[in-house]
């Protein structure tokens, strides 16, 4: 009886808990170092044209788009959205940062997701199963 009680404690223990919690704000308080801006542009202007950005803009909130074309002083983008848009001119000093978008999508996301919370539920029936089965 105190094996299926400890088992049951540890598949309890490890469904209850969160892989990747977070504490605290992810994006820098606002006290935070004074950005270079013709750091930025010049960074900007070395990512090819085509390239999927996200924008970061010091009023708050993020643009995510394709990179059309950048300037000295601004950088015109073709923002991802549902309906399309009119390409946007977004001036380096509304910017706090630039990022280059990597090729994760939200299809492939989801069905990593799925896939971990199927191989779990299988992994702790199949240890319940053992431990109940090696108790009769």
């Amino acid at each position: 009886m105190l094996r299926q009680t400890i088992a049951l404690a540890l598949c309890a223990a490890l469904m209850a808990t969160g892989c990747a919690t977070a504490s605290g704000p992810r994006n820098p308080p606002a006290s935070a170092a004074p950005i270079d801006r013709a750091v930025l542009a010049d960074y900007v202007q070395r990512i090819p044209a085509g390239s999927r950005i996200r924008v970061e803009r010091t009023a708050g909130g993020t643009l995510r788009g394709t990179l059309l074309k950048a300037g000295p002083d601004s950088l015109t983008m073709q923002r991802n959205t549902r309906v399309p848009e009119t390409p946007i001119d977004v001036p380096f000093g509304t910017i706090t940062r630039v990022t280059l978008e990597t090729g994760s999508s939200t299809g492939r996301t989801v069905g990593i997701a799925i896939a971990t919370g199927v191989g779990a539920t299988f992994g702790v029936l199949l240890l319940l199963a053992a431990i109940f089965a090696a108790a009769d």
